[in-house]
Order: structure tokens, then sequence, then C-alpha cells
């Protein structure tokens, strides 16, 4: 169980980061294109808000799944190179 959660706690950032991206290309199509061609769209989403938000998000998880990865390999008193010739 404790390998899950961790494996969740270092591959989550990509959710909010996938979420900003996907939320910035719905503000291009839903948003952009319809003012190139002339349109005025009505949508009180908040498209670029949200995007920056979701990106923050990752970043800062990305952060702190770096300072902890650096905290466990620091705490082995390892380099990662080293841990790795050492398992083979």
């Amino acid at each position: 169980m404790k390998r899950i959660l961790i494996a969740i706690f270092s591959a989550g950032w990509i959710l909010p980061l996938g979420a900003a991206a996907s939320v910035m290309f719905q503000f291009l199509i839903a948003e952009v294109l319809p003012r190139l061609t002339g349109q005025q769209p009505v949508n009180s989403f908040p498209f670029v808000q949200f995007s920056a938000q979701a990106f923050t998000g990752a970043c800062i998880w990305l952060g702190s799944v770096i300072l902890y990865w650096a905290w466990r390999v620091s705490a082995a008193g390892l380099s990662p190179a080293i841990q790795d010739t050492r398992n083979a």
C-alpha cells in the first residue's frame, strides 16, 4: 500500500498539468477561434485563471516530489548513480 501511495504522489502532478493544458486548449477553441472569425463568444468560465491555478498546483506538487526524492536519496547516503550500480 505504501508503494502505491508513493507512486501516486510521485506521478500525480501530471494530472493538474494535463488539466491546465486541456483548459488552455479549450480556451483557444471556445474563445480565441470565434474572435478570429469575427464572432462574439458568450462564455463565463475563467479559462486562463483556472489554467494558471492548475499549472501552479502542478509545479508546487512537482517541487514537493523532487524535494521528497532528494531527501530520500540523501538519507540513504548514496548518489543516484552509485545506488544504481550497487543494486545491479
